[in-house]
């Protein structure tokens, strides 16, 4: 089983024209995998997320397929989709705090799947949200539950919204940033979580800017730059042999690896020229072939590039 998205594109209405953040991404999120979408900040990687699920506005113009299990969630109801959304495909949002209701006890909010699909008894379903919060270093579950949002500090608001999202063992799980403000010690656990509930079967689309976390964890790695997917493929593959010149900025610029930043800043996403993405930034651009539209391309087996020099060595 996999959850499948194609040819996805997302436009959003501005005041200086359409603002283009999705272009034709494709990419699957196999069950039993974790698949890490790394990139700089506006790369799109939270709208395609927000995308699956459903979330984004009214106005919003959207184009392409998002499959699961046969369907295109796109042609749901809202009601469709809320039978889907916490029970077979789980969101952990960015900002926690702003997530969760204000006015509702930790503890309420964090059961409320389990309660509103009503398959289990008050009593197990407490014990359960007392367990899950233990699982992502919340061991003072008692005091949580009792507590109100604001009442939590940003690192605890991260750890409540992961246990409230993965109450009721979703099939597949999207996490945006799940390990942001948290400390070393439990950035460690949450990361193991993920992987128990990978080893359980759940799928995960995790949200990152922390590579050192994507390389960790991850089965597979996609890089995503300006709205668009340009690398994918087994996660050792990709930060041991990076083929894009983005790819390979991005991982020259970690701390490990000498703290190297790339020139230039991404492209305005309301006046695109054709052609490589990246090409005002890459140190390789040769106009004569990179000035026209550039497709994905495979150069092994689950390893794709979206780059004229893909088949080169690095």
């Amino acid at each position: 089983m996999e959850l499948e998205v194609k040819h996805l594109s997302v436009t959003f209405p501005s005041d200086r024209g359409p603002v283009k953040v999705l272009r034709d991404v494709t990419i699957s999120f196999p069950a039993g995998k974790i698949t890490a979408v790394v990139g700089e900040s506006g790369s799109g990687k939270s709208i395609l997320g927000a995308g699956i699920m459903g979330f984004l506005p009214s106005e919003t113009e959207i184009s392409g397929e998002i499959l699961y299990k046969g369907q295109d969630l796109r042609s749901l109801s809202e009601e469709e989709m809320n039978r889907i959304r916490g029970r077979e495909i789980s969101w952990i949002a960015q900002d926690p705090v702003t997530a969760m209701d204000p006015l509702w006890k930790v503890g309420k909010q964090v059961t409320e799947a389990l309660r509103f699909f009503k398959r289990e008894n008050r009593e197990d379903i407490e014990k359960k949200g007392l367990f899950r919060l233990s699982s992502f270093g919340l061991p003072d579950g008692e005091r949580i539950v009792r507590s109100y949002p604001h009442e939590l500090s940003g690192g605890m608001a991260q750890r409540v919204m992961g246990a409230m999202m993965t109450m009721d063992d979703p099939a597949f799980l999207i996490a945006d940033e799940p390990t942001k403000g948290l400390d070393a010690f439990v950035r460690h656990q949450v990361a193991d979580m993920f992987c128990q509930l990978r080893d359980q079967g759940a799928g995960i689309f995790l949200i990152t800017h922390d590579l050192r976390l994507a390389r960790r964890i991850s089965d597979y790695t996609a890089v995503m730059y300006a709205g668009e997917l340009l690398e994918m493929g087994r996660t050792y593959d990709i930060f041991s042999r990076p083929r894009h010149p983005y790819t390979r900025g991005l991982l020259a610029a970690q701390p490990d690896r000498g703290l190297h930043p790339m020139k230039g800043k991404p492209p305005d996403l309301t006046d695109l020229d054709d052609g490589c993405i990246f090409s005002a930034r890459c140190p390789f651009y040769d106009a004569n072939r990179c000035g026209k539209a550039i497709s994905m391309g495979r150069t092994g087996a689950d390893y794709f590039v979206k780059c004229v020099r893909r088949e080169e060595e690095p």
